[in-house]
């Protein structure tokens, strides 16, 4: 889904995309959304607010929640002109015929370095998630190639405490990586020319 569901008073998000004053269907309201260390992968903190009560909930990141937007303008009557660009969602074809190379080109070094260590960081702690399990039956149903050797799965037999910490943590480089991208998307996509975005 590249863009919510929208109506004239309410809308229909996943709950990774929910945003500091959204009203659920329960009347609560959103005070934040979080994805942290210690959330289970894919699943998002979200802080809510009722009648001065204050608690947080665990929903699975991809639930569609239906709430309520005070300044909701539904899609079909905005021109991409009147969408914030800190807002807007790339259309079909720009996802289609995004060139890496002439975006990478668009960044200042500072930037490049700093996706550069949070793509690393993903590329080989997120990549080695799933590849761990507490016996070496659990290893052996779960490695796809069978180029591994024995002596080399016997490796990937870990305690359960190591296996959430790696799954962990290859959830927060992932989650890092998207979060580092959202305010780049105007100069990634060529909306904003050649300013730096900060």
């Amino acid at each position: 889904m590249l863009s919510p569901t929208v109506n004239t008073t309410r809308i229909r998000v996943p709950a990774r995309l929910l945003l500091k004053g959204d009203v659920t269907g329960s009347n609560e309201t959103v005070l934040g959304v979080s994805a942290g260390v210690a959330t289970p992968r894919g699943k998002v903190e979200v802080f809510l607010e009722k009648a001065g009560r204050q608690r947080k909930a665990i929903w699975n990141a991809a639930t569609i929640i239906v709430v309520r937007r005070d300044a909701a303008v539904p899609v079909a009557n905005r021109g991409a002109d009147e969408i914030p660009l800190s807002d807007r969602l790339p259309t079909f074809h720009e996802l289609a015929s995004f060139d890496a190379g002439k975006a990478w080109d668009r960044l200042s070094p500072e930037q490049q370095r700093e996706i550069g260590v949070l793509a690393l960081r993903f590329g080989t702690v997120g990549q080695c998630d799933e590849y761990f399990h507490e016996t070496i039956e659990d290893v052996r149903k779960g490695f796809a190639s069978s180029h591994w050797t024995p002596q080399v799965q016997a490796t990937a037999v870990w305690p359960r405490l190591h296996i959430q910490l790696v799954a962990s943590a290859a959830q927060s480089a992932f989650q890092d990586l998207c979060d580092h991208f959202d305010p780049l998307w105007p100069k990634l996509f060529g909306w904003q020319a050649r300013e730096e975005v900060k």
